[in-house]
């Protein structure tokens, strides 16, 4: 936020913009979590990650302390691709193309 000067009301001060960002290796592990509540089987993804020497997902959100070695990086984009790809038993309950979303709208 910005820093008010002296002197300064708060409703001078000129409007901020608060960014929040993830680094792919860090999203992946919440992918993994998220893949597994959502009954897809992303087992084979999260076996490669492991073997990489990919971490579980954090606590929280947010990015970790250190980039990953950019090896390691790439291959969090990749399995993210893939991730996405798995079929989801909740894809007829849980549509994402508009005309759908549409008509799940009472």
């Amino acid at each position: 936020m910005a820093r008010r000067q002296p002197g300064e009301s708060p409703d001078q001060r000129p409007a901020t913009l608060r960014l929040t960002w993830v680094q792919p290796e860090d999203l992946i592990g919440h992918e993994l979590r998220q893949a597994a509540e959502d009954g897809r089987d992303a087992s084979a993804v999260e076996d490669r990650w492991r073997a990489a020497g990919g971490h579980p997902a954090p606590d929280r959100a947010g990015a970790s302390a250190r980039p990953a070695d950019p090896r390691l990086r790439a291959l969090a984009v990749q399995l993210m691709d893939e991730l996405a790809a798995l079929p989801s038993p909740l894809a007829d309950d849980e549509p994402t193309d508009l005309p759908a979303i549409k008509a799940a709208c009472p």
